[in-house]
């Protein structure tokens, strides 16, 4: 069955990896062992956990919701045929995910949603492709778009909308956040092909590129593990992506480990790693000796 990949993985206190099974269902993963929790067609491309919920969104809309505590799970979808690529939120209710060029907002743990369309004025409105959210400031970063795409800045209580970074011919397809305020993105260039991982440094305002040792078309997500930064890739010639950590002091990428397939999404917990790969999911059981294949 998990020849097929999987397309989303997050990590909980309790739960080492819930994994997205690619149009299998939502399945829990430890120590080598699979169990069905909730049963899907549709692709999950992003799972997040915001207060006693965790949020799963995907294909055709799609957004699943799991209550912690009451152990229930609900699913509706968005009126929208896009596919939903990120969530985000915070612990006290807030919600954020998109559908096209609109933001779909609620502010009780997704009991209700409204519309909110920050690109309404603009005459080429950029679909969404990330978000982040921190502190009052929602962080959406867009698909390709060469009038308005890149980096855009929206202030949620006001309703302010922000460039802080323009990209004629690049995506930015996840948006990363440290303790420090380095905000971190994952970039992938249509015209050049070639992707980059590039940090904003707050206090002097400027975007500085990570060296990387093997030139990729694209990157594709950011995750923390283990309090080390990791960047997965879309696949290469040879149908291979990789994983790199994210060195911060000396601004270069390391290459860890291979996947067949674009590397969607990762996770950690202690010291393993999943990545979720839409041909396998790759289980590192042991950060710094022989890595697993899950199939």
């Amino acid at each position: 069955m998990f020849d097929k990949g999987s397309t989303a993985v997050l990590s909980t206190q309790d739960l080492p990896f819930i994994v997205a099974v690619k149009q299998a269902g939502i399945y829990t993963f430890e120590d080598g062992d699979w169990l069905l929790q909730y049963g899907l067609t549709q692709n999950i491309y992003k799972l997040v956990q915001l207060g006693h919920f965790i949020f799963g969104i995907g294909d055709n809309g799609t957004i699943i919701r799991y209550d912690l505590q009451r152990k229930k799970w609900n699913q509706t979808s968005f009126p929208t045929a896009q596919r939903l690529w990120d969530i985000t939120g915070n612990r006290k209710g807030l919600i954020v995910t998109h559908g096209g060029s609109c933001l779909y907002i609620s502010t009780n743990f997704g009991s209700d949603w409204s519309v909110i369309r920050p690109f309404q004025d603009m005459p080429q409105k950029p679909h969404i492709r990330s978000l982040l959210y921190h502190q009052g400031i929602l962080y959406i970063g867009t698909q390709i778009n060469s009038q308005n795409g890149g980096l855009w800045r929206y202030y949620v209580g006001k309703g302010e909308l922000q460039l802080i970074k323009k990209e004629k011919h690049s995506m930015i397809s996840s948006i990363y956040r440290d303790e420090n305020d380095l905000l971190i993105i994952a970039k992938g260039n249509a015209q050049s092909g070639i992707g980059t991982i590039e940090v904003l440094n707050p206090f002097i305002k400027r975007w500085d590129v990570c060296q990387q040792p093997i030139s990729e078309r694209a990157f594709l997500d950011i995750f923390e593990a283990n309090e080390k930064v990791y960047a997965t890739t879309s696949q290469d010639v040879d149908g291979f992506s990789r994983i790199y950590e994210v060195n911060k002091n000396s601004m270069s990428l390391i290459p860890i480990e291979t996947v067949a397939g674009h590397g969607f999404r990762g996770a950690g917990f202690e010291d393993q790693l999943f990545i979720c790969s839409h041909r396998e999911s790759k289980w590192i059981s042991h950060r710094y000796s022989t890595s697993a294949l899950i199939h």
